[in-house]
């Protein structure tokens, strides 16, 4: 099991590593980063990458876990090929008793690739999609949300196969209305949980405590869970309004 100091997962599995600059929220990309400090373990530096030896790596951990997928990278970023992506979720599909949290700047090709794969049968016969949602419930769709400009990505992401979204504000660069997507509407979906946190590293911008408070509030009064990962900059503190938020749904529990 590859352990992670990320506060709100117990590990990463990195079948696939390797993005591109998107949104202004890459700037400073943490992934990045490291693929520089260790070109033995990434020769292919930050080009989309599939590592067949970690593929089958979760289906050895017996124990529950909430892994972070392709921690290091996009899955669905235009270079990975649905033929990677199968692989992945056809070792997700094995995995039942994980919790497996996806990420990404790119919900318009997830969409896609629920749409031609959910809808039209995955690895296997055609299914009616509500069974296809039932099979990989264990499977959260989160999409990062890093400030007014690229709102757009959470109505997109909304419209997905996945049962369960969520949606991760980090680097959160600005104030937004991301209230609207914490409750359900006629015909849309609703993201399920809620992520906040400030850009770390070098050249790191501020995070102001108003929008985070806004969030805050907006989950308080739709009981959508808030995971507080920490300010960000030079200041490694957790404490929101006096203390940790650590909320998990309660599916992921």
């Amino acid at each position: 099991m590859t352990n992670t100091k990320i506060e709100w997962a117990d590990a990463t599995w990195n079948p696939i590593t390797g993005c591109s600059k998107i949104s202004e929220g890459c700037e400073h990309c943490y992934a990045e980063r490291m693929v520089k400090r260790f070109p033995k373990i990434y020769p292919n530096g930050f080009a989309p990458t599939f590592h067949a030896n970690r593929l089958e790596d979760p289906l050895h951990w017996k124990k529950p876990r909430r892994i972070f997928v392709c921690s290091m990278g996009d899955l669905f970023h235009k270079d990975v090929s649905i033929e990677w992506v199968c692989k992945v979720f056809d070792v997700m599909k094995r995995c039942p008793q994980h919790t497996f949290l996806l990420l990404t700047k790119r919900p318009e090709i997830a969409k896609a690739f629920t749409e031609t794969m959910f809808h039209f049968g995955f690895l296997g016969s055609p299914e009616p999609p509500d069974i296809i949602k039932t099979r990989f419930s264990h499977v959260w769709l989160g999409v990062t949300i890093e400030s007014l400009e690229n709102l757009g990505r959470a109505e997109i992401a909304l419209q997905t196969g996945f049962k369960h979204k969520f949606v991760s504000l980090e680097p959160m660069l600005s104030s937004f209305p991301i209230g609207q997507y914490l409750f359900p509407a006629e015909h849309r979906d609703y993201f399920k949980w809620v992520i906040v946190g400030g850009e770390t590293g070098p050249g790191a911008r501020l995070m102001k405590y108003d929008w985070v408070m806004y969030v805050l509030d907006a989950c308080r009064r739709h009981k959508i869970p808030f995971f507080f990962k920490k300010w960000g900059g030079g200041n490694k503190s957790r404490l929101l309004d006096g203390r940790e938020w650590n909320e998990f749904p309660e599916a992921m529990k």
